[in-house]
């Protein structure tokens, strides 16, 4: 929404730079109320040996090239489907995604349910021996009144070479309720390392609320657990990294929030840390993040129509 962006604006009038928060002492603040996992407020300072990723330049491979895309609220890189990204619009849209080649080509348009979607938000892409799901979260709720959101699944599709197609199937949904109260939010991840699936909430001024909601589980439902707070002011969206080394959280501004995971570490403990600051191309209304399979880069995109992929290696 527009005036997310204002809001964005009014908090770091309110609160500074939020790009690159300070490392505070190493003491711990852990807290722990019913329904929240041991969280620490104040980010501790970086791991040894875990040093921040080094970006390069963002480069444009191509703009999308569709009228049907004009919200893009979230993306994931294939890897079913090499150079293939796919996205969905957000608020206002059906419950569905187009995958777009590499330099913004259509290439399929996916239908995953009859029925409306409420705000789908971001989404999220699980690679397993199984077979590669796509995940959409419908956990925008601006009114912060919705008892419950949704979780869709899918099967990613593997697409021919004739372009574009259109597929329908319909999703498996689990049901989820934050443990204390409604939020809004626009950033689902997934790590690969639990099979757990999370959200960000997105709050104008203050930290942001991470919730583990678990693993997949189709026609259940599930409360989340609060893992920790951190300092980003309207999240839009993120990433975890294939390898589950990196997780991002993007907002309208031109950094990301990006925390670096040792092997076996808890996502907790993780967050736990100061986060690295990597560059986000200037976006209207940047919204989407997603690192590539092989973490060496990462794209981003805003809402409008016809918006440029942005691409940016790490070293």
């Amino acid at each position: 929404m527009r005036r997310d962006v204002v809001c964005f604006a009014v908090a770091l009038f309110a609160c500074g730079s939020i790009e690159a928060p300070a490392p505070a002492p190493a003491a711990s603040n852990a807290t722990s109320t019913p329904g929240d996992s041991p969280t620490t407020d104040a980010p501790l300072a970086a791991a040894a040996g875990a040093a921040c990723p080094r970006p390069g330049a963002a480069t444009v491979p191509g703009s999308i090239a569709t009228d049907e895309v004009d919200e893009a609220s979230g993306i994931v890189a294939s890897t079913r489907n090499p150079d293939v990204y796919w996205v969905h619009n957000d608020s206002g849209d059906t419950a569905r995604a187009f995958a777009l080649s590499s330099t913004g080509k259509l290439r399929a348009t996916l239908k995953f349910d009859t029925a409306a979607a409420i705000d789908i938000e971001d989404m999220a892409l699980e690679d397993s021996p199984a077979g590669s799901f796509l995940y959409f979260g419908d956990i925008g709720d601006n009114a912060v009144a919705r008892p419950s959101v949704t979780i869709h699944r899918v099967a990613e599709p593997t697409l021919t070479e004739t372009d574009p197609v259109k597929l329908t199937v319909v999703s498996e949904k689990m049901t989820v309720k934050y443990f204390d109260a409604p939020h809004n939010a626009e950033t689902l991840l997934f790590d690969p390392a639990t099979k757990d699936l999370l959200i960000v909430t997105k709050v104008t001024f203050g930290k942001a609320q991470v919730h583990r909601v678990g693993p997949f589980a189709a026609g259940t439902t599930r409360t989340t657990t609060k893992i920790a707070s951190i300092p980003v002011a309207v999240a839009t969206g993120g990433d975890i990294s294939r390898d589950g080394k990196l997780i991002a959280v993007r907002n309208y501004g031109t950094s990301a929030f990006v925390w670096t995971r040792a092997p076996g570490e808890d996502l907790a403990a993780a967050f736990a840390r100061a986060s690295c600051s990597v560059p986000v191309a200037a976006e209207d209304q940047g919204e989407a993040f997603a690192f590539l399979p092989d973490t060496r880069s990462y794209v981003t995109v805003s809402e409008g129509a016809s918006q440029p992929l942005h691409l940016t290696a790490l070293e």
